[in-house]
């Protein structure tokens, strides 16, 4: 046990090495949502820090400074806050800090204050009594369930983050396969499932023992991989500039200055336009662009798409696609065209999306469609 746990040990120490770079590389960098890149290039500093613990432990170094004990000890509670708000500015980019963020950081100023108690308390032990000397008797335990319900709460507030990310994105985009983060949902639902194979290690090894300290090596690794490979994600991401989320129907528009009649005629227009310019068919349509093209302010046009049509704006650009994609499914000659080709020319940027919003609209698939009309 003794060779795996020196082996994972010197193998995190060279993921903390990997960890740094990237988090300069992510400091630097031009490209993506240069804030979130911040967020995550500190989360990444974070983890090369608790990746070194193994081979600090090694070398002796906690006997020679037990003020290393106050770090280290206390790391893991950085991780939670700092995945949390990595994924708020990348779902949010245009909403700023608050003093109230200030408050991400008590569980780790109670690490730090049972961790340094611990390390200063006298060598028979402290003599305070109740709960507050069983922490300082035992600072590993209080860090465990603080990180443990940190977890439990990070990962409902990032579930929320993305629902409202993804109702945002649809109001304003017909098109989303570039800007879309779902990949985050996996890298969270990874996160949380390392979490809950460290506290299943935890209670089989308890606190003590070498197999507790291969077990952390093992999560600390495990962690290391999906955090780079959410950086690299995060480097490839392409900056999406978002308006101010929208909130609930009626106070989106409680103070538009918009009319009955003004949106009756708003509505009109609109679906002229669309019936004869049918600008569904680019991909790369927005509510912005199409707002500017029928000369109406963003916030009307959006406002007449969900009162006047019960839609989002993507549910009302990809139904028109939908529908020109029936059209050219049963259509005489439905058969020669592939459907990567029916895709692309009704403004789908790809075969999956097609599949997946016609499934979505219609019930059936491209392919099950058009043999149904090939049949009739």
């Amino acid at each position: 046990m003794d060779t795996w746990i020196e082996l994972l040990s010197y193998i995190n120490l060279a993921g903390a090495v990997h960890a740094l770079i990237q988090a300069m590389v992510l400091l630097f960098t031009r490209r993506g949502n240069r804030r979130a890149n911040r967020v995550m290039a500190f989360f990444l500093m974070a983890l090369a820090v608790g990746m070194a613990n193994g081979v600090l432990s090694l070398l002796g170094l906690y006997e020679a400074s037990p003020l290393l004990w106050v770090l280290m000890g206390s790391i893991a509670l950085v991780y939670g806050p700092l995945f949390y708000l990595y994924i708020r500015a990348m779902t949010a980019p245009d909403r700023p800090g608050t003093p109230a963020d200030a408050l991400h950081g008590i569980p780790v100023l109670v690490g730090i204050l049972v961790y340094g108690a611990y390390v200063g308390s006298p060598a028979a032990g402290p003599v305070s009594p109740g709960i507050a000397g069983w922490a300082v008797r035992h600072p590993w335990v209080v860090v465990t369930v603080l990180s443990s319900l940190q977890t439990a709460a990070y990962v409902t507030f990032v579930i929320r983050l993305l629902r409202a990310y993804s109702a945002r994105i649809k109001a304003t985009f017909s098109t989303i396969d570039r800007i879309n983060l779902a990949w985050l949902r996996r890298r969270l639902a990874i996160y949380a499932a390392i979490w809950v194979i460290a506290l299943a290690m935890i209670g089989a090894a308890g606190f003590e023992g070498r197999a507790l300290g291969l077990f952390m090596q093992i999560v600390a690794f495990l962690t290391a991989l999906n955090i780079f490979a959410t950086g690299y994600r995060a480097m490839r991401q392409s900056e999406v500039v978002l308006g101010p989320a929208e909130g609930q129907p009626g106070r989106r528009y409680e103070r538009s200055s918009l009319t009955p009649e003004g949106a009756a005629l708003y509505k009109t227009r609109l679906l002229e336009f669309v019936e004869r310019q049918r600008p569904y068919l680019n991909p790369e349509t927005t509510l912005p662009k199409l707002a500017e093209a029928l000369e109406i302010p963003v916030a009307h046009l959006s406002r007449v798409i969900n009162e006047q049509l019960g839609r989002n704006f993507f549910e009302f650009i990809n139904g028109l696609r939908v529908e020109e994609a029936k059209r050219r499914l049963a259509g005489p000659e439905a058969g020669r065209d592939k459907l990567i080709t029916v895709a692309l020319d009704c403004g789908f940027s790809s075969v999956a999306t097609f599949n997946r919003v016609f499934k979505e609209l219609t019930g059936q698939t491209p392919s099950e469609y058009r043999k149904g009309q090939t049949a009739q």
